[in-house]
């Protein structure tokens, strides 16, 4: 299974376009392991549910009020807004390339990276289901006000049984895992709907100063520190676009539908988030009492203060259903690349981890570890609350350091060496992509600093970001056993054409070429 090799006999008839993407896959030295099942309105449907954007909003919308207010949220949004579609743009050119679960690249940074990026996303995935855990904690503590005290085991596990709900649905649901991402769109699109309005309709409004100009900065840094550390809010509701990306070898036409996929969830989830911070900022009442809300989400307090209890409660059973099938998404991608990743060998236990279910025809033990380690890292958080902000922070910088080397690659070397051929369907213009390509650079870099940074001052044991700590002991783990084991059996199979580093948006798929050299091979 993991030595690449291109067997005739796995090809399907070039009749469909399944066949046409187990074409592409022979071209790149891969097999069509994974059935095709999803279609480009449920890959679209997933990636809007992952990124969740005004659910993500509400879930972490803290950190964005204290380090300004609203002003910090607002423009932070769009600032964001405006980055990701540069960003996705970019990874999406470079998959239209690549049509596949992993990547192509060079072969220390592209394993360091797909590592990387391994780690991220299940940070992304833990995110995923602690946020609609909160929220279940939150709703149950507004509904039982004197009678219900909250405990961070509680909390863990909520954590835990959201883990176990997406695990088995992804492991036997895999057939009905389009037609359930469909439905979980249409709840993501309906509930944004419905609490705009709802908002829109019954709060008591701030004014425009509140939203668009008063800074009110609690976090103890100064003000222009406290806006970039207040970004990492925004960007966190933009992260899972690249999921299309994962879902490639389970998706007819994935060189066109792949980036149609990034593209489209980037724009639809942020003109919907974009309108869903407004509509909140304008309806929040006073920050010290939102921040101080003993139900610890802010968002339930605004609910709470627009409409009845009964009225808050239903609004907060929205986002939380759209969460939970966010967590179902996360663990959907994070396998999908943990799988790609053992198929070349870069995990230990690779073989194990590179098998396919022949009855569910789902990669169940990569889907299983991905839940065992996230069911793991829950246990810190009844240590020190401060986990539950550094997996965000660490799903933040860890997403956005593994797409610095494609993108790095694809604007210094790749557009100079690349002639038309070898572009996929979606090809930027060069001016456009070299814009893109370097925007994205900066913003990455400068999202990737200021998400290790402590959310307030003076930083103590309690307000520590201990996304750094997280994101060095993955990486030390990773280059330990790279250079152990992995060196000698990270697996780069043929390609036919100049290649990119792309395990930013999945595993690698690599060269078959065995050195420690850092260069790519063409091989013709």
């Amino acid at each position: 299974m993991s030595d690449h090799t291109y067997d005739p006999k796995n090809e399907l008839e070039p009749t469909t376009a399944s066949a046409s993407g187990a074409n592409r896959l022979a071209e790149l030295g891969l097999t069509q392991e994974l059935e095709r099942n999803f279609s480009l309105p449920s890959l679209v449907a997933l990636c809007l549910c992952l990124m969740g954007t005004w659910e993500a909003v509400s879930a972490i919308i803290v950190q964005a009020l204290q380090s300004g207010g609203g002003p910090v949220l607002f423009y932070n949004f769009i600032m964001t807004f405006m980055f990701s579609l540069a960003i996705g743009a970019s990874l999406a050119e470079i998959a239209s390339i690549y049509p596949t679960a992993g990547a192509r690249g060079r072969r220390i940074s592209s394993w360091a990276t797909g590592w990387i990026s391994i780690g991220a996303q299940m940070m992304l995935a833990a995110s995923a289901a602690f946020g609609p855990a909160g929220m279940i904690q939150g709703l149950i503590k507004l509904d039982n006000m004197n009678s219900y005290h909250p405990e961070r085991w509680h909390a863990v596990l909520i954590y835990w049984a959201l883990l176990l709900y997406s695990a088995l649905i992804n492991i036997f649901g895999d057939r009905i895992l389009p037609t359930v991402n469909i439905v979980a769109g249409t709840i993501h699109v309906g509930g944004f709907l419905g609490i705009t309005i709802a908002l829109a309709v019954k709060s008591t409004k701030r004014s425009a100063e509140f939203v668009f100009v008063d800074l009110q900065n609690a976090s103890g840094w100064n003000q222009g520190v406290a806006w970039l550390v207040g970004i990492t809010s925004a960007v966190y509701a933009f992260l899972g676009y690249d999921a299309a990306a994962h879902l490639a070898e389970e998706l007819p036409n994935a060189a066109r539908h792949v980036p149609t996929a990034i593209i489209g969830a980037i724009v639809a989830n942020g003109f919907m988030g974009l309108a869903y911070v407004i509509v909140i900022l304008f309806s929040m009442g006073p920050l010290d009492r939102v921040l101080a809300t003993p139900t610890g989400q802010p968002f339930i307090q605004v609910y709470a203060d627009a409409a009845n209890s009964l009225g808050a409660s239903i609004m907060t059973v929205l986002p939380m259903i759209s969460g939970t099938m966010a967590c179902v998404a996360a663990t959907t991608s994070c396998s999908r690349t943990l799988w790609s990743f053992a198929r070349d060998k870069g995990v230990p236990f690779s073989s194990y981890f590179a098998h396919i279910d022949k009855r569910n025809k789902v990669p169940t033990r990569a889907i299983i570890l991905v839940t065992i380690i996230n069911a793991l890292v829950g246990l810190i958080y009844i240590g020190n609350p401060q986990a539950y902000n550094a997996f965000f922070q660490m799903a933040v910088m860890g997403t956005y350091a593994s797409y610095l080397p494609p993108i790095f690659l694809m604007l210094f070397k790749s557009r100079q060496e690349f002639s038309p051929g070898d572009y996929g369907p979606f090809k930027l213009n060069k001016l456009v992509g070299v814009v893109a390509n370097a925007a994205s650079l900066v913003f990455l870099v400068l999202v990737i600093v200021f998400s290790a940074f402590p959310t307030s001052m003076p930083v103590t044991s309690t307000n520590m970001n201990y996304s750094c700590v997280v994101m060095g002991g993955w990486s030390l783990v990773g280059l330990a056993y790279f250079y152990i084991q992995g060196n000698r059996n990270f697996i780069m199979p043929i390609v036919q054409q100049n290649t990119v580093t792309i395990i930013g948006m999945a595993a690698p798929h690599q060269f078959e070429e065995r050195g420690d050299s850092d260069s790519p091979v063409k091989v013709e």
